[in-house]
């Protein structure tokens, strides 16, 4: 368990945004870019399709998870989870 209490792996449950259900997710990646963390969430009801919805949540301290709302901030994950990949496809 890191300092978030969270892990790659795990399954989370977050509200719907404009409804009242919880949706599950799975953590994929867990990544830092200057002193913010980010987490990639893939719905667990889609984990074994072709294609797959990618979330990405800023973890903002005390359990909040933040939606991206800057397009530079979203440009910036964008590439590093981009990087991330490409590193992990070379291994």
């Amino acid at each position: 368990m890191n300092e978030l209490g969270i892990d790659v792996g795990e399954v989370i449950s977050i509200q719907e945004e404009g409804t009242e259900e919880d949706r599950d997710f799975r953590i994929m990646y867990i990544f830092d870019i200057e002193d913010r963390t980010y987490l990639c969430l893939v719905p667990v009801d889609q984990e074994d399709e072709e294609e797959y919805e990618i979330h990405f949540l800023r973890f903002d301290g005390s359990d909040t998870l933040t939606p991206i709302e800057s397009d530079e901030e979203w440009e910036n994950v964008e590439a590093t989870f981009d990087a991330i990949l490409a590193e992990n496809e070379e291994d």
